[in-house]
């Protein structure tokens, strides 16, 4: 009787000769060698799983649809479906989840001979039509063919899996077991001697590609995959093209580990335009810039340029680094400069002390400074603060308005310049070029301009102060020496007035008064005063000095109105002119010369 069994390993073939007596069972052994060798090579390159078509669909309800196509199973049996077959679910299937669609290895015995033929009655075909198998995971089974065994065994391949609700079928294609390649050696693709694991090409005058397609729509992606370790461990790295939209249509660099998702983080991403995205899949382009590079992270970012022994940053942080406040960071965490070039040359540089150079790569800082801001320019060098209505600056000119090396600071704009001290102006110069002295609203001004009509157009300085709410002694001006050491002899201030070529005066206070002296501050000399009239409580000439009572003495003397009486001051007694003669209490008056006795002149009240 004859044996169809397939054994493990075929080690003979048939051999054929003239004349020779061939039976039925040498006919078997025959395809039982070629069976052997066609699957144990597909067993040993490792190609289960679907080769070609068997796609699932669903066009009905509780129906689905297999495409033709080719798998090859576990035992390397090729499994072909050779048309598209239709499977329809009974109402066991209804909401359901997790069905799967098994293609299943058949073997059936077909064509019988006619009867009556020579040899007798016999299936003269084997037929290897593979079976469409749908198991729940409640059990509940349907078989295309119908007369086909349900039964499964460990050699299927697994299709799809399908969910059924309210007779709907949702089809989950990535489940499907595709097949794979898988050889013991190095495989050469264009090379008959690969060095590696795969190599591809052997330098040869032609253009080569690893390509990997797949189906349009969002559902799918390609790339590749490196991993080391253990399967277990999930370590390594892929490089995918991914069309799924929730993980961000492009080119996406991934990393595998315990930490991450099943299908990995993605830590570089590319989009179909072109911008790069590191540590995010939708990079920032707002504003519809030509090309971005998205660095994004948590809450520290850094982007890191360094050789041997400079390192370079940008960074964004949210808690402070390097002793900045959250925000952006541009420098170096090396002790080296940091440069800003435009056009091949450096144009703001801030040296590793943190002194900053603006047309210079070396500030100067001779002086022991702390902090340096030096602006270098080749002949006007300007540095400009501006807002929409200020325009403020601090410039330099080899050649200023008069021809000759200048420095200003001041406003283009018709605004004012002030001096602040503490949070408060102290000193402004205002657009029509008054000073003032003083935090506003100013309390005194210096008027630099001519401002009274009724005098000559001529230019002069007035100190000008705002009306005030109260009258009496106001000070407007004050020359203020200091005096910490008490052995320090006293200083004399000056306001001097100088007609050059001509006359010199100055103003002098001093302990015992104010002095009007000569211009020249090596010499005490007095000069003359000229005043309309002068009030004063003494007048002292030479070493004499006359007080209020003289002064008046001498105004009625000038005027003719002075009476006077003698008085003899040791008698204490007054002379007086009479008629009557001498006698009781009246006394004579002598005039002797030399005399003890004097007389003095009183006024007569």
């Amino acid at each position: 009787m004859a044996d169809y069994t397939q054994p493990d390993v075929v080690p003979k073939r048939v051999r054929f000769f003239d004349g020779q007596f061939l039976q039925e069972q040498d006919f078997i052994d025959e395809q039982r060698f070629h069976l052997d060798r066609e699957r144990r090579q597909s067993r040993l390159l490792r190609l289960t799983g679907v080769t070609a078509g068997l796609t699932v669909a669903s066009d009905a309800e509780r129906r689905i649809t297999v495409t033709a196509g080719m798998a090859v199973d576990a035992l390397g049996r090729h499994l072909v479906l050779a048309a598209d077959t239709t499977v329809q679910l009974d109402e066991d299937f209804a909401d359901q989840q997790g069905i799967e669609v098994h293609l299943a290895y058949g073997e059936s015995a077909k064509d019988m001979t006619p009867d009556g033929a020579p040899g007798g009655a016999g299936a003269r075909r084997w037929d290897e039509s593979p079976r469409i198998v749908v198991v729940a995971p409640d059990g509940t089974t349907t078989v295309v063919p119908d007369d086909a065994s349900p039964e499964l065994d460990d050699h299927t391949v697994l299709l799809a899996r399908l969910a059924v609700a309210n007779g709907q079928v949702v089809v989950d294609l990535t489940a499907a077991q595709r097949s794979t390649l898988s050889v013991a050696g190095a495989l050469g693709i264009g090379t008959t001697a690969p060095g590696s694991d795969l190599e591809i090409g052997d330098y040869g005058p032609q253009d080569r590609h690893l390509t990997f397609k797949v189906a349009g729509g969002d559902q799918h992606r390609s790339g590749i995959q490196l991993w080391a370790g253990t399967e277990s461990a999930n370590e390594g790295y892929s490089l995918e093209y991914d069309r799924r939209p929730v993980e961000g249509q492009g080119l996406h660099v991934r990393t595998h580990g315990p930490d991450d998702p099943e299908d990995g983080t993605t830590r570089l991403f590319v989009d179909p335009g072109g911008d790069v995205g590191i540590g995010t899949t939708t990079p920032d382009n707002h504003g519809e810039w030509d090309r971005v590079l998205d660095l994004a992270g948590a809450a520290r970012s850094k982007l890191s340029v360094r050789t041997a022994t400079v390192a370079g940053h940008v960074a964004a942080h949210d808690t402070g680094v390097y002793g900045a406040s959250p925000g952006m960071v541009v420098g170096t965490a090396s002790v080296s400069p940091l440069t800003l070039v435009t056009g091949r040359a450096a144009r703001l540089s801030v040296t590793a002390t943190g002194h900053v150079g603006i047309g210079t790569t070396a500030p100067q800082v001779t002086g022991g400074w702390g902090r340096v801001v030096d602006v270098v320019g080749a002949g006007r060098t300007k540095l400009s603060v501006r807002t929409a209505s200020v325009d403020g600056r601090v410039s330099v000119n080899d050649l200023g308005a008069s021809g000759v090396a200048s420095m200003v600071v001041g406003t283009e704009t018709a605004t004012p310049l002030s001096f602040v001290t503490t949070g408060s102006s102290r000193f402004t110069i205002g657009a029509d070029g008054n000073i003032s002295m003083g935090s506003d609203p100013f309390t005194a001004r210096w008027t630099t301009k001519h401002v009274d009509p009724d005098e000559p157009a001529e230019p002069h300085l007035r100190l000008n102060r705002d009306d005030t709410t109260s009258g009496g002694n106001r000070l407007f001006l004050e020359l203020f020496q200091g005096h910490g050491n008490p052995l320090q002899a006293d200083v004399y201030p000056s306001i001097r007035f100088h007609h050059s070529s001509r006359y010199w005066l100055r103003i002098e206070g001093r302990r015992d008064g104010v002095h009007i002296k000569t211009g020249n501050m090596a010499s005490d000399a007095h000069a003359d005063l000229w005043a309309g009239g002068v009030h004063a409580e003494s007048l002292t000439i030479g070493s004499v000095t006359i007080g209020a009572a003289e002064l008046a003495v001498l105004k009625r003397l000038a005027a003719g109105e002075l009476n006077v009486t003698l008085f003899n001051v040791p008698k204490a007694t007054y002379a007086f002119v009479s008629s009557d003669p001498i006698g009781g209490t009246t006394h004579e008056v002598w005039a002797n010369p030399g005399s003890p006795h004097p007389w003095v002149l009183k006024p007569l009240v």
